[in-house]
Order: C-alpha cells, then sequence, then structure tokens
C-alpha cells in the first residue's frame, strides 16, 4: 500500500490530459492483474463522481496494475487545512504549485 495523501501533486489529468497540479489525496494498493470489471469499477476522469470508488489503474503491463481509493471529502478538507502553510509556501515559490484559483 502506498499513501499518496499530500495536499498536491502535479500530474497528467483531464479534461486535456496535461500536466495539473491539484489536491486528491488517495490510497495505492497493488493489486497485479486485477481490472475494473473485476470490481465492478467504471472509472472516467473526466467524471469525478465515477472516481468516488475504488478503481484500477494500470501502468504498462497487467502485473503492474493498482487499485486507487481517493480519501473522503472531509479528510481531504482536513489535510489541505493542516497544510495550509505549506500550500501557501509552495505557491509563492512557483505558479505552477498554486491549487486552481490560489494564485499569488
Amino acid at each position: 500500500m502506498s499513501y499518496m495523501v499530500a495536499p498536491i501533486m502535479r500530474t497528467v489529468g483531464p479534461p486535456d490530459m496535461k500536466v495539473h497540479t491539484l489536491a486528491m489525496p488517495h490510497l495505492m494498493f497493488y493489486a497485479p492483474d486485477i481490472t475494473n470489471e473485476d470490481i465492478g469499477a467504471v472509472p472516467d476522469l473526466s467524471v469525478h463522481s465515477s472516481l468516488l470508488y475504488p478503481f484500477i489503474d494500470k501502468q504498462g503491463i497487467a502485473e503492474q496494475s493498482y487499485m486507487i481509493q481517493l480519501i473522503g471529502e472531509a479528510e481531504k478538507a482536513r489535510i489541505l487545512a493542516d497544510e495550509k502553510v505549506l500550500l501557501d509556501e509552495l505557491c509563492a515559490y512557483r505558479d505552477v504549485l498554486c491549487l486552481a484559483g490560489k494564485k499569488h
């Protein structure tokens, strides 16, 4: 299991599949050879509600699959509140590290 609960991350994502800065704390479980069909997941990166339940992501071969579970909204809000000073400092350091609508 990987605890990916940092207050921000930079990664490729919707809507344009370009690099964005976002808050998406989540857990990742190693799940070799498991598919979304196996767990009844239908993730759609452009539909946030489809990501509220566990889903599978694969990087390369099936043996490198992992299950992603987003952290709940209350927990996410707590992480962002607890790390507000860090987020403000990162945003002041570089605009690309600002969350949407938080530019300095």
